[in-house]
């Protein structure tokens, strides 16, 4: 009888140092989609001053514009590298804003011949979109990280552990701005 005792505490110890390093996989895992998804907003902030740059002779009538670009890409450029979880929900909003403006940016160039046309401006916006396309992927993947995480943190014998695994509060999903939620207007632009 004792033996059958031993066994079943033996089987139960193993399947929580199991779901314990279950855990610890997802929790690195989400900060390796965070690492990812910080790259990619790296390149956008890279790429944002030189279609500042060119907009900018070209766009005259549009300074405020370009320059909440600036302010914005200068906030986001300080929150990249950013690991606490409960911090990370303000670095999605800010990117999201940032975006959103550089959109509003691409759709106002429409309006302007010269720069439509500008090669290096074309060129800029193929590398932008790239990039916006390579983004969405790694907040795919983050998501799906969150989410897995989430799953092993909420299932018993999850919360008995997540503190051991290191986890004190589970990450954000990345969701869009309510702004963004919309497609935007593009007749307010021209």
């Amino acid at each position: 009888m004792n033996t059958l005792w031993y066994l079943a505490l033996g089987l139960v110890l193993i399947g929580m140092y199991l779901w314990y390093t279950s855990i610890v996989r997802r929790r690195i895992r989400v900060s390796e989609a965070l690492a990812g998804i910080d790259v990619q907003l790296q390149q956008r902030h890279d790429l944002i001053p030189n279609v500042l740059t060119i907009a900018k002779r070209f766009m005259e009538h549009e300074r405020a514009l370009l320059s909440e670009i600036t302010e914005l890409r200068a906030r986001a450029h300080q929150q990249i590298g950013e690991r606490d979880f409960g911090k990370v929900s303000d670095k999605f909003e800010t990117e999201a804003r940032l975006g959103q403006q550089m959109g509003r940016l691409l759709m106002l160039a429409e309006n302007y011949p010269q720069l439509k046309s500008d090669g290096p401006m074309i060129e800029a916006q193929r590398t932008y979109t790239e990039i916006e396309t390579n983004i969405a992927a790694a907040r795919r993947f983050y998501n799906a990280s969150v989410a897995a995480l989430t799953a092993a943190v909420q299932t018993f014998p999850g919360p008995l552990l997540k503190g051991a695994a290191g986890v004190s509060e589970v990450p954000p999903m990345f969701q869009t701005i309510d702004a963004a939620r919309t497609a935007p207007d593009a007749g307010k632009f021209l």
